[in-house]
């Protein structure tokens, strides 16, 4: 027998509702640091890639960010001397090696506290349930 699912919420209010969440949650979390979820999310990538240009990177975030709020973003993160930039590519400064080292450890206990009483299945199945549903959609993955 199904468990009776009508006197929930639609999906899309606890899609949007996690989602404010968290970025309220790691905003709070990040402003020691002067920064948002956002340039946490353009630091990681460079991390995870090495570098990365910010017209290609828009294609990722363009649900999110506008061009010109990106700009801000990565404007912000050269001011601060965290990264350096040669034409449309952006790598860590040794600043900024130091300054994403110390954030990453944030994140980590950030991440904890998101996904506490939680497991990796339930985690992963999350994600294949939204990933069904983006595909579902014409969305791409």
């Amino acid at each position: 027998m199904q468990p009776d699912i009508t006197h929930k919420l639609p999906i899309g209010w606890y899609l949007k509702e996690a989602d404010s969440l968290i970025t309220a949650f790691t905003n709070a979390a990040f402003e020691r640091h002067g920064i948002n979820r956002f340039h946490w999310q353009v630091l990681k990538s460079i991390d995870k890639h090495g570098k990365i240009s910010k017209q290609l990177y828009y294609h990722m975030v363009d649900k999110f960010l506008t061009v010109e709020e990106l700009d801000e973003v990565m404007a912000a993160l050269v001011a601060r001397e965290w990264l350096e930039q040669a034409e449309d590519l952006y790598r860590f400064t040794e600043k900024g090696k130091t300054a994403y080292a110390e954030i990453a450890a944030l994140q980590e206990e950030n991440r904890k506290k998101v996904l506490e009483g939680t497991t990796v299945e339930e985690y992963l199945a999350t994600i294949r349930f939204l990933e069904t549903i983006i595909t579902n959609m014409g969305g791409k993955i």
